[in-house]
């Protein structure tokens, strides 16, 4: 029977898997992208069907579908695959050692806390009405898996607690997830959330990470404000949580756009209706790690907030970073009073109408303060002190030249003005100007490569590719190091690797997907040539490297002046040679 691991690849493809990721577009036989894992303008990031496995000319990562899932998730082997296991519909032994730790048992407690919530709700039938009342459909609440955490009867508090210690999950686990806090007067633990309509907070894979909850009835001191949510843990950071964004990722790619609201209520409704690329930053300002997952999807968002002064500011969060990051920006109005989610139970094709009317948010902002000035000098005040500091992020010029024009036309004044103040425009990033928009990911350290061994990969990467030892023969063969001879004599007794640790052949095989990518079109006799002629040249150089730190050592020692003598004559030969 195959392993888990060789089921879940005859399963899943690298490109489908990706392609939930990151937006890829066709280039040949491959696919290429903008690297989701640095900065980057010119797509680098390659993905081959052929071959299974992905990688980055900028940056060097590559590998596998659990490889990408380690660096893209930030997780180990062991969650990545659970991950893919799921994906893949392949069964996990539960027990099995090899494939639990701390995070995934915490994941584990967080799922059982779930499954809970839903039995909760489902015995709450003034929950489900409420539910039902603000327009969601039991679908709906069964897909998002929303649940409720009643109020306990004995007045403990400790209904989820009771629960999952009968799951025989031990007190300093269940505190880890942030889902039962401890009464350190009276050495006991209590559920963090009690009489609220539960909401699951999952990450971009769909695992549960932490909970929001909202009050259901009156607020008092026993239950705190109307939402709580699980505080930070080593599984939840809300700042790298998008609501909805595990479902609305691949619409998101498919539609090339993102509506972003501020609520759960606002996504499900929007969702429900149809548009499912919405997702929600939740009360928190937009920020650096959840524009790195919108940004391997799609370069353009919507935001919808409401038409009040609280609104306008709520646009205002994390808008300068992702103009700064190439974002395309456009703001939906919603009539005052109303959110997303009232105004799509009301009247879902209005919702329509407003997306459809949707500005760019320069545009936004030109009209605000227009409606909101009608004195011209202090409109021309407030247009330089708010406006042209989001025209300077704007990254590309001619976009910046046509809304330099717009403000001008906006203001009845000429654009030589605005281009001045321009100048003087102080951005509204409070960091560095230039941040790179990374997604939570895995440490990485960039291996230095020679000059030589950068030669001798590329030699038998087009071996491995052709599948042939033609191009290394005769004199070229010996050309090469220690360590990659070893590698080539072995893989000469088997064009097929045979010979070849596993380790071996992975890297042969991105050694071959980069040959492939760079000499597809080119001639390969010259080529090989060109790489011989330099891989000799630079075997020289370490000649005469090692020749030179002999002669320095002699020297030094301020004796056999004969040898010296010779080594130089060496030296002089050799050098002749380049």
């Amino acid at each position: 029977m195959s392993s888990p691991v060789e089921q879940i690849k005859s399963r899943l493809s690298a490109a489908d898997l990706i392609q939930s990721y990151v937006k890829l577009q066709k280039s040949g036989a491959n696919f290429k992208a903008v690297c989701p894992f640095h900065s980057e303008k010119t797509p680098s990031f390659y993905v081959s069907p052929a071959r299974d496995i992905w990688h980055c000319f900028g940056c060097g990562r590559g590998g596998d579908i659990f490889g990408f899932v380690m660096e893209i998730e930030g997780v180990e082997f062991p969650e990545a695959l659970k991950i893919l296991a799921q994906r893949a519909g392949v069964e996990l032994k539960r027990e099995d050692p090899k494939f639990r730790n701390e995070r995934l048992k915490l994941l584990e407690i967080l799922e059982a806390a779930s499954e809970f919530y839903i039995q909760e709700l489902k015995n709450n039938p003034s929950a489900l009405l409420y539910l039902k009342k603000r327009g969601l459909l039991p679908k709906t609440v069964s897909s998002f898996k929303i649940g409720f955490a009643s109020v306990p009867s004995t007045g403990r508090w400790q209904n989820l607690y009771n629960f999952l210690k009968s799951r025989n999950y031990a007190d300093w686990e269940i505190e880890k997830t942030g889902l039962i806090v401890k009464d350190e007067k009276n050495n006991r633990y209590y559920d963090r959330f009690r009489n609220r309509i539960m909401f699951p907070l999952f990450d971009s894979s769909g695992r549960i990470m932490g909970f929001s909850g909202r009050i259901f009835g009156k607020e008092d001191e026993t239950t705190g404000g109307k939402y709580i949510n699980t505080p930070q843990t080593i599984l939840y950071d809300k700042s790298r949580i998008l609501y909805g964004f595990d479902k609305a990722k691949n619409e998101i790619r498919k539609k090339d756009f993102c509506i972003l609201v501020e609520g759960q209520m606002d996504v499900l409704m929007s969702h429900q209706a149809g548009y499912e690329n919405t997702a929600a930053i939740s009360g928190t300002a937009l920020t650096l790690p959840q524009l790195g997952l919108l940004k391997r999807l799609t370069n353009n968002i919507i935001v919808a907030f409401d038409k009040d002064s609280a609104g306008v500011e709520a646009a205002k969060k994390g808008i300068d970073i992702a103009l700064n990051q190439g974002f395309d920006i456009k703001v939906l109005t919603v009539s005052s009073g109303k959110d997303p989610a009232d105004l799509i139970k009301e009247n879902p094709d209005q919702w329509k109408k407003s997306l459809d009317q949707s500005v760019h948010l320069i545009e936004f902002y030109l009209n605000t303060l227009a409606d909101s000035h009608s004195d011209p000098i202090i409109l021309k005040r407030r247009a330089s002190e708010k406006v042209l500091p989001y025209i300077s992020l704007i990254q590309n010029e001619m976009e910046k030249a046509h809304w330099v024009s717009e403000t001008a036309k906006k203001l009845k004044i000429k654009e030589e003005p605005v281009w001045e103040e321009l100048k003087k425009a102080k951005s509204p990033l409070a960091q560095e100007k230039s941040m790179p928009c990374l997604p939570a990911g895995r440490p990485f350290s960039p291996t230095i490569k020679t000059r030589r061994r950068l030669l001798e990969e590329r030699i038998i990467g087009l071996s491995f590719w052709k599948k042939t030892a033609e191009f290394l023969s005769g004199e070229t063969e010996n050309l090469l190091s220690e360590e990659n001879q070893s590698l080539w004599q072995r893989f000469k007794k088997d064009l097929k690797a045979g010979f070849l640790t596993e380790e071996e052949k992975k890297m042969c095989e991105r050694l071959a997907f980069e040959a492939e990518l760079y000499y597809d079109q080119m001639d390969l006799d010259k080529e090989i040539k060109l790489i011989a002629s330099e891989l000799k040249k630079e075997k020289i150089k370490k000649e005469l490297e090692n020749l030179a730190l002999r002669i320095q050592e002699l020297e030094s020692k301020g004796e056999n002046k004969e040898e010296i003598e010779k080594h130089l004559k060496e030296f002089q030969t050799i050098s002749k040679e380049l």
